[in-house]
């Protein structure tokens, strides 16, 4: 969402095509870069266990597309205590209404289109346990790839649970915090994750190759060009 040094750099996009953050991958770093409406640079690539990306709705996005922005663990955490008695009161849990998340199937086709997606082949995501949560889901017009963006209760800091994600970087654009990570499971780096904070929680892109050679192309790189392509169209 092999090793090798990147540069983070970021620009407004006033017609020219520019990227919140340079490559993918590579080794921890620090960097910064700072002026009006661009960015601030922080680096780190962080150690490994395991991650969730797109792929029909929940996998890992080594092998899978990405389709939530919670990354699990590999060995698929510890099971939850058996209570022996069920209480004699069920406690009432609040859950978030539906209406409290942005939607991210509501952004202008105009924008989805510019940002090199198809907007014809727009697809809502379901999740069954978080029915509240939105996600929506594009092709890109070449087909080299796929997008979901996700809206939900998540911070950022549930996004970055320790040993679940690699490649670490963060950075701002437009005045907004952003951090780029890949899962640990994601072995052939096929998908690429682009997290930002919202009032609710949070906003993550999750792109995932599509290429017939998966080889070629840098899921990153497309995440990049979507986001200094969107991000402005974001609620705060």
């Amino acid at each position: 969402m092999t090793s090798r040094t990147t540069s983070l750099g970021v620009a407004a996009l006033a017609g020219a095509a520019v990227l919140l953050l340079a490559g993918c991958g590579g080794t921890s770093g620090d960097g910064s870069q700072a002026s009006s409406g661009t960015t601030s640079v922080a680096s780190s690539a962080t150690t490994s266990a395991a991650g969730r990306a797109e792929g029909g709705a929940t996998a890992a996005p080594g092998d899978a597309e990405p389709g939530g922005p919670a990354p699990t663990r590999a060995d698929g955490g510890s099971p939850a205590p058996t209570a022996a008695e069920p209480p004699a009161s069920p406690v009432a849990t609040s859950q978030p209404a539906a209406d409290s998340y942005w939607d991210p199937c509501t952004l202008p086709e105009s924008d989805i289109t510019a940002a090199g997606l198809n907007a014809a082949t727009k697809e809502r995501i379901p999740d069954p346990n978080h029915p509240a949560w939105k996600m929506c889901r594009w092709q890109a017009a070449d087909q080299t790839y796929s997008v979901v963006i996700a809206a939900s209760d998540r911070t950022i800091e549930d996004l970055l649970e320790p040993g679940t994600y690699q490649d670490l970087r963060r950075t701002e654009f437009y005045r907004r915090q952003v951090v780029q990570y890949r899962s640990v499971q994601d072995t052939h780096k096929l998908g690429c994750y682009i997290g930002t904070p919202a009032t609710f929680g949070s906003i993550v892109f999750t792109v995932r190759n599509t290429r017939i050679q998966t080889d070629v192309g840098d899921p990153c790189a497309d995440a990049n060009h979507l986001g200094a392509a969107l991000f402005r169209s974001l609620p705060a």
